[in-house]
């Protein structure tokens, strides 16, 4: 047996002393050493700091008395002392300058009229301040990089910053990891001094290359995420970049992908609910992904990606997606799963399979599909509305073709669907998101009758020809390859459903015959989102006897803006009050208090434009002048 060196054992102290060396210090969920913490110079923190006392302790006796003497040019017009000034205007100057060991240069700083508002300091610039009587290139060098440690701008709630290569981003790590492996890699982050705050941050890499978004794609995209709002959409708190990359920070913090809730089965937030709890839970997650999906398209936008590795649960069982999957922006920080995307697609997504699937099927008629009422175990001689299910022994069959097809297509949509009109490709990208939800649905009935999902797949499977390859063949669990065994596969949840005493679960036929018409084939007929969620909530408070419905407030939702606004969104520019960068070198000499706006750092905001006003801009920093630095 080999003995194990002490210094590969991982405990709270070697994290929180590896943080700190590495540029992470501070508070965490396993780093709670404040001895360790790292202190964040925000407006705040500066003003506690820099005190009549702080400046007299850093300075020497003889450079004291000088404090309370009148500025040297004030010539009569102020009454100002140099410790008023310092206090006033020229605390961040007075840090740095004790920072890089001269304090006592204040009061040339003061007399050559530089204060707080020229920070920061181009280069070029630093060497005019003459800290030193003689050149001292390292001094300036060093008051150059210190100037971006009190120059803290916080990241608010709505706001965009960009953040220069030498500034530092206000935000420190949480090393703790959630139980699904797809999330671990975003990162989870709060803002300083705020450690039970926590942000899921996503990242996408800027520039012109191939798999890039430039920086005009990436604002539209939080602008177009920013003004579509529903909790079961993971929300953008505010967004930055930085170095090249473009990040996104999220107050909803998701522990599991769909997917690995299901396959995990025993997550601990939801094993800590009764039994009952649990099955509302999943039922009303049902009522809250199909209100999302319905704010999207009322709002002239489509999901386009929904799947279960982007639907995401929380520590408190909240479901949301994870983000809006037709923005570019919020798909470069995953690992694309191609079978998952295939599988979740609509039938029209494959144009060649579509075809023949039409061809040979019959189009089920309304009233061959299971009118009149269903009873379930308790509930015989109760009636039901019109539509609803005749008995469970008459089946609603979902037609598939009886000869095999070959040609396969793996991929998506061929050119030739380019050509359909906007309109229809927008209906048909909107019925895809519906048999997409469908699909979702299924997933979660099949986990709430305590199915194993690989269960399901393994049902729905089928071996069907490859048609690159003459006499290959591979297996084939889409959901919209395989019809008649989702309908074998509901038959199934059916029973159990009617095996079940409690009253929810008399819900469960009436949700499955609502996902059969979310599986049609033809786009044309599937219901809209609207009514897949009014159809959703009828059936949980009139079969389930759900109540309080958590998305209930969003059934009578309007659109939010008109088109002319949505287009503008799209574009970035709704509610985006941005601060252009200026066309001037980052080493450009200025002078105390030019109005000029250096090229390495500005600041934007997205904000309401009934908000929006007109505020002074700061020297240099181009930072509107009140916000925090």
């Amino acid at each position: 047996m080999g003995s194990r060196n002490i210094n590969a054992v991982v405990t709270p102290n070697t994290i929180a002393l590896n943080a700190f060396i590495y540029g992470y210090g501070g508070h965490s969920l396993v780093t709670p050493h404040s001895a360790l913490q790292q202190v964040w110079w925000t407006q705040e923190t500066i003003e506690d700091t820099v005190t009549k006392d702080f400046v007299t302790s850093r300075l020497k006796l003889a450079q004291r008395e000088k404090l309370d003497q009148p500025l040297a040019f004030g010539d009569g017009l102020t009454s100002d002392t140099y410790l008023e000034w310092i206090l006033e205007k020229c605390r961040r100057m007075f840090l740095i300058l004790s920072e890089i060991g001269v304090p006592d240069q204040i009061f040339g700083i003061i007399d050559s009229s530089w204060d707080d508002d020229d920070l920061p300091l181009p280069m070029d610039t630093v060497q005019r301040l003459a800290i030193t009587y003689q050149m001292h290139e390292q001094l300036d060098r060093k008051f150059y990089d210190t100037q971006f440690k009190f120059l803290l701008r916080e990241l608010e709630d709505g706001s965009h910053i960009d953040y220069g290569a030498s500034e530092t981003v206000p935000l420190e790590y949480v090393y703790k990891l959630p139980p699904a492996v797809p999330l671990q890699g975003w990162n989870r982050v709060h803002l300083p001094k705020k450690p039970n705050v926590l942000f899921m941050r996503r990242k996408a890499q800027l520039g012109t290359g191939t798999g890039k978004l430039t920086e005009e794609e990436f604002v539209a995209d939080i602008g177009h995420a920013r003004f579509i709002e529903h909790e079961h959409i993971a929300p953008v708190y505010a967004s930055y970049t930085w170095k090249g990359n473009g990040y996104a920070l999220s107050t909803f913090v998701g522990e599991h992908t769909l997917k690995t809730f299901i396959d995990h089965r025993t997550a601990p937030q939801y094993m800590r609910l009764a039994k009952h709890d649990r099955w509302a839970l999943l039922l009303e997650w049902l009522h809250c992904l199909a209100s999302a999906v319905a704010s999207l398209h009322m709002n002239g936008s489509t999901h386009s990606a929904i799947r279960p590795s982007n639907i995401i649960i929380d520590s408190r069982n909240r479901i949301a997606f994870s983000d809006i999957g037709s923005l570019a922006t919020f798909q470069k920080d995953k690992k694309s799963d191609i079978t998952e995307t295939y599988n979740y697609s609509a039938p029209e997504s494959h144009t060649s399979t579509l075809s023949l699937l039409l061809k040979s099927s019959l189009k089920p008629s309304s009233d061959t599909a299971r009118a009149g009422s269903v009873s379930s175990k308790g509930s015989s001689g109760q009636s039901t509305s019109t539509g609803s299910y005749e008995t469970k022994n008459r089946r609603f069959s979902i037609s598939k073709p009886s000869s095999p097809y070959t040609g396969f297509d793996f991929g998506f949509t061929p050119n030739v669907a380019k050509k359909r009109s906007n309109s229809q490709s927008a209906s048909n990208s909107e019925a895809a998101d519906i048999f997409a939800l469908g699909c979702i649905w299924l997933d979660i009935i099949t986990f709430l009758l305590k199915k194993k999902s690989s269960d399901f797949t393994r049902h729905r499977s089928t071996k069907v020809k490859d048609g690159s390859k003459s006499n290959s063949s591979r297996i084939d669990s889409s959901f919209h390859n395989n019809p008649e065994k989702l309908e074998s596969w509901m038959v199934i949840l059916e029973d159990l459903a009617f095996a079940q005493d409690d009253k929810l679960f008399r819900a469960v036929p009436h949700i499955l015959r609502l996902i059969r018409q979310m599986l049609a084939l033809e786009p044309s007929d599937r219901p809209t989102a609207r009514v897949a969620r009014d159809r959703i909530y009828d059936v949980l408070v009139g079969y389930a006897g759900m109540q309080l419905l958590h998305c209930a407030a969003h059934q009578n939702e309007m659109p939010k803006a008109t088109v002319t606004a949505f287009q503008n969104v799209k574009r970035g520019l709704y509610g985006l009050s941005r601060t252009p960068k200026a066309q001037v070198s980052e080493n450009a000499p200025i002078t105390p208090n030019e109005t000029l706006v250096a090229d390495f750092a500005s600041v934007r905001s997205i904000t309401s434009p009934a908000k929006t006003v007109r505020i002074r801009r700061n020297p240099v920093f181009g930072v509107p002048r009140g916000l925090a630095l």
